[in-house]
């Protein structure tokens, strides 16, 4: 049996997915950290910000809530990367099992907008920050 060049050539590759859609660092070491620990009861709220601040990161929100029958806790997260802020939501079933941290463009949950909406709320919270010039001394 021969083989014609037509089958024995490869598909082409495919181009590498844009790096934006690839989670930045900070979220892989929030979704690695909180898959090592053994969270119990109440211990949620307070392991998941420990664990963003450890990355530098920010607790927007958190709530507990059903997917699928079980519960989890879900919370909204931002931190600044080298491309500017993520926002991103991290879901951790109370079982403690598949704990994942997704950037809410990509995510389909539906508080991935309330984030997105609450992180601009936050920021226009946030007085300027000015540098002290000769204009701001007293004199």
């Amino acid at each position: 049996m021969e083989i014609s060049a037509v089958e024995a050539t490869p598909p082409p590759l495919q181009p590498p997915p844009p790096l934006s859609s690839f989670p930045s660092l900070e979220a892989v070491e929030i979704e690695l950290e909180l898959g090592l620990k053994k969270i119990e009861g109440e211990e949620y709220e307070a392991a998941i910000r420990e664990t963003v601040e450890e990355v530098g990161g920010v607790l927007l929100f958190h709530m507990k809530a059903a997917k699928d029958g079980a519960e989890h806790w879900m919370a909204a997260v931002a931190f600044e990367t080298a491309d500017g802020r993520e926002i991103a939501i991290i879901d951790l079933p109370s079982s403690g099992q598949g704990v994942s941290v997704t950037p809410v463009s990509q995510s389909e949950l539906p508080i991935a907008t309330i984030a997105q909406a609450y992180a601009g709320l936050a920021e226009s919270w946030t007085p300027p920050t000015h540098e002290a010039g000769p204009s701001s001394m007293a004199m």
